[in-house]
């Protein structure tokens, strides 16, 4: 169905891809029951055996087995079968198209709008009993119902296992950014004429942000949270919510998009990958978001994933309010070695990294100077578990960005393992953007199942390779 494809805006909350056997058939998962007492007794002499055993080097052998798996499971990019024929709606936009050569190679498609030219009234909906209304972030009971809508709406795995669930801080901290626009928060309402009451459709989100794309700085809008309500994906929504939020964009004189989807749109210009390292590999494999390779049981995977729970490199606190001046600077040159990146003045730096409860994660490394030289953050991003009797959420920490000037990519990472999992994190996520990648096979990362494609609107920009990339769309 053309819409739900269209709305699912953001990737699916992915999880490991299953390794496979040697016959070419999946592993089992393990069943989440509890194990009987003879296994429990087997299990825990195993601990307590290889706990002295469990070498470096059998460490490395389990990651390269995962990585062989990552290797046999992968598919190229841009595969045909993810393809589609056509896409009777983006055709009609300022995108570069799979099926033609574009004349132009970098820059805008578009160019020939004004301000005046564009539409004064919102779009016509399909059908009587609908309505746009703008969702006001300042109303806690309008942040009440955009959480419930997306909580039930939004995007799930292929396998109906587990689906976001962004917390209405997080909501509110994503869509109130600095010099936001109210008009770009939109969504369809329909009225229930039995209870007198408008329940929400769809909805989609745009907030203004600044970025450099190969040397060419555009200011442009990031589009986010583009949903449509189950019922109503056949009535081409998603399209008129696209739209729309391009029609209010323009007449802010900007002309120009950002945005990500795991579906395959036209046309990506960066295609990159979730790793997943593993913080409660129980749990995970109980709820079937990782598996075990066939030679490995829960005892050894435990000692094999186990993390200190103090720092190895000292000097780490909390990012505070008195950080800011310090931590803009640290993130403006780190931000000048990627090819596409945003800008974060004081002000994002600000409401961006400054720790927030359940929310975002700072974290800076000061010198005996005073000078902070590095710079780690996080954030909160759970996903419901849909099917399973005993756990309910899967808490999830998602990589934002890590700045080392004094220690090395490996370290840095390892820190925020650490940190993450002190915090009561499940899993810690981490696309293969910036240089992430140089940390992941010591730290045992593995690869996830599905890519997050990077999409300009109006705007041709060279492929450019993940590790050149240093944009983080939530």
């Amino acid at each position: 169905m053309e819409d739900k494809k269209e709305e699912e805006k953001k990737v699916e909350p992915q999880k490991e891809e299953e390794p496979k056997k040697d016959d070419d058939k999946k592993d089992n998962p393990p069943k989440s029951e509890e194990p009987k007492e003879e296994d429990k007794k087997e299990t825990q002499n195993e601990s307590k055996k290889e706990s002295n055993t469990l070498t470096l080097q059998e460490q490395r052998n389990f990651i390269q087995q995962i990585i062989k798996n990552d290797l046999d499971n992968d598919k190229p990019a841009h595969k045909k079968s993810e393809i589609k024929e056509s896409y009777p709606f983006w055709e009609t936009q300022p995108v570069l198209q799979f099926n033609k050569e574009s004349d132009i190679k970098f820059g805008e498609i578009w160019k020939d709008h004004k301000v005046e030219d564009q539409p004064k009234e919102p779009f016509p909906l399909p059908e009587p009993g609908l309505e746009w209304k703008d969702v006001d972030m300042n109303q806690q009971n309008e942040i009440d119902k955009l959480y419930e809508f997306l909580k039930t709406n939004y995007v799930e795995d292929e396998d109906h296992m587990f689906r976001f669930d962004y917390s209405k801080d997080f909501l509110k901290w994503h869509l109130t950014s600095p010099n936001y626009c109210p008009e770009w928060l939109i969504s369809i309402v329909q009225l229930d004429t039995k209870k007198n009451k408008k329940k929400m459709v769809g909805f989609i989100a745009g907030i203004p942000i600044k970025v450099c794309i190969h040397g060419y700085d555009l200011e442009l809008a990031e589009i986010d949270f583009l949903c449509v309500k189950k019922e109503f994906r056949n009535k081409r929504l998603a399209p008129l919510l696209i739209k729309e939020v391009s029609r209010r964009i323009h007449l802010r004189n900007k002309w120009w998009a950002v945005y990500t989807s795991g579906t395959m749109l036209p046309k990506p210009f960066c295609e990159t990958t979730y790793y997943h390292r593993n913080l409660n590999v129980k749990k995970l494999v109980d709820v079937h978001f990782t598996y075990l390779p066939h030679n490995m049981n829960m005892a050894r995977a435990k000692n094999v994933y186990k993390l200190p729970t103090e720092l190895p490199i000292s000097g780490f606190r909390p990012m505070e309010e008195k950080d800011v001046d310090q931590v803009q600077v640290l993130l403006e040159n780190f931000e000048k070695q990627f090819k596409v990146h945003g800008y974060y003045d004081k002000d994002l730096v600000k409401h961006w990294f400054i720790p927030r409860k359940n929310v975002v994660y700072s974290y800076v490394r000061e010198n005996k100077e005073n000078k902070i030289t590095d710079f780690i953050s996080f954030y909160n991003l759970p996903s419901s578990i849909l099917q399973h009797e005993s756990y309910k959420k899967l808490m999830a920490a998602y990589s934002f960005f890590n700045i080392n000037t004094t220690i090395t990519v490996k370290e840095i990472m390892k820190c925020a393992l650490i940190l993450a999992k002190n915090a009561g994190f499940d899993v810690f996520n981490c696309l293969n953007i910036m240089n992430n990648e140089e940390a992941f096979q010591d730290l045992l990362f593995g690869k996830g199942g599905g890519k997050l494609k990077y999409y300009f609107w109006n705007f041709v920009c060279p492929p450019t390779e993940p590790k050149d990339l240093s944009l983080v769309l939530m």
